[in-house]
């Protein structure tokens, strides 16, 4: 959802005179407040769905592919769709032979994985036949969610004039084949203390408390466990207050890129040409013969394995 916002300067500048609807899924209402060119955000509530069936639109772009949104996107009442959608048995269709490159990435292995040189915004432009000029992420954080950080770094007595390198550690909910392993992580955060003298940070969510509790506790280096109970936006408070952003092809790293931080994004099972970023850092890949592959589990992680901490480190140390 966050990398789908660089799509609204597009939309702006091809009906600038447009009322903008949002409908998001209730976990990502947040990372929606406060932006300046959405009017409304709805949520897959009943009454909200309700709403949309009765309404009229002129123009309607769904770019999520799974039959909840496909099938709504049908049955909403639009002059225009572009997209994607469902038809009479229950399979996706694009909406315009524009999606249908798109369509195409999502049934053809050899072009994402291999032949694609499209970012996913490049993808969805073209999907909503709106002219791309690499608009990048539009996300606003309120000083009142920085506030957690901020304490953070006052009860810790965190000097400020040390670089501030965070470790999104997590791997999302869907790929555990994004992990990078913690010995890795370990080796990582010795080598930052040892030869930056800056201050590193475990960051993550409810499902890497384990591993941070651990990494925090397994260091022979200070490391600083900035806690798993945030909500996402204090979360992202504290992505804010880092000068350079470790993590694999996840949130932490669409957050980090939308604030504008430096980062070195660690990728194996997904496709690192989809994911621009915007000049602001580097993209490691193995390249292992088997990767990308889009799978969730895997028995050996030979693609995250191959990207070496050294590797990671070298890439911070341009950065900084």
């Amino acid at each position: 959802m966050l990398r789908t916002t660089a799509l609204l300067p597009g939309i702006k500048r091809k009906h600038p005179q447009s009322h903008i609807t949002w409908l998001v899924d209730g976990e990502s209402l947040d990372l929606l407040d406060n932006n300046p060119l959405i009017d409304r955000v709805l949520g897959y509530s009943f009454e909200d769905i309700l709403t949309l069936l009765v309404e009229q639109f002129d123009v309607l772009i769904s770019l999520d592919k799974e039959p909840p949104s496909t099938s709504l996107a049908t049955m909403v009442k639009s002059a225009n769709k572009f997209g994607f959608g469902m038809n009479d048995c229950g399979n996706l269709i694009p909406f315009n032979k524009e999606a249908e490159y798109a369509y195409q990435l999502g049934v053809d292995d050899d072009l994402k994985f291999i032949q694609n040189r499209m970012t996913y915004q490049e993808i969805i432009y073209q999907t909503a036949d709106i002219e791309y000029q690499r608009d990048g992420y539009l996300f606003q954080l309120e000083e009142i969610h920085k506030e957690t950080a901020s304490r953070f770094f006052q009860e810790k007595t965190i000097d400020r004039t040390r670089p501030a390198i965070g470790l999104n550690t997590g791997s999302g909910v869907k790929f555990e084949t994004k992990q990078w392993p913690p010995e890795n992580y370990l080796r990582l955060i010795a080598l930052i203390d040892d030869k930056l003298k800056a201050n590193t940070f475990l960051l993550g969510g409810k499902r890497e408390t384990e591993l941070n509790r651990h990494l925090e506790t397994a260091s022979q280096s200070v490391v600083f466990n900035t806690g798993n109970d945030n909500s996402l936006l204090e979360f992202a408070g504290f992505l804010s207050m880092m000068d350079i952003v470790v993590s694999s092809d996840t949130l932490g790293m669409h957050l980090a890129l939308a604030q504008g931080k430096k980062v070195v994004a660690l990728f194996g099972p997904t496709c690192p040409q989809e994911i621009d970023l915007f000049g602001q850092g580097t993209k490691l890949f193995a390249g292992v013969d088997c990767s990308p592959c889009y799978k969730q589990t895997c028995p050996d992680m030979t693609c995250m394995d191959n990207i070496t901490p050294e590797q990671v480190f070298d890439e911070i140390k341009k950065l900084i």
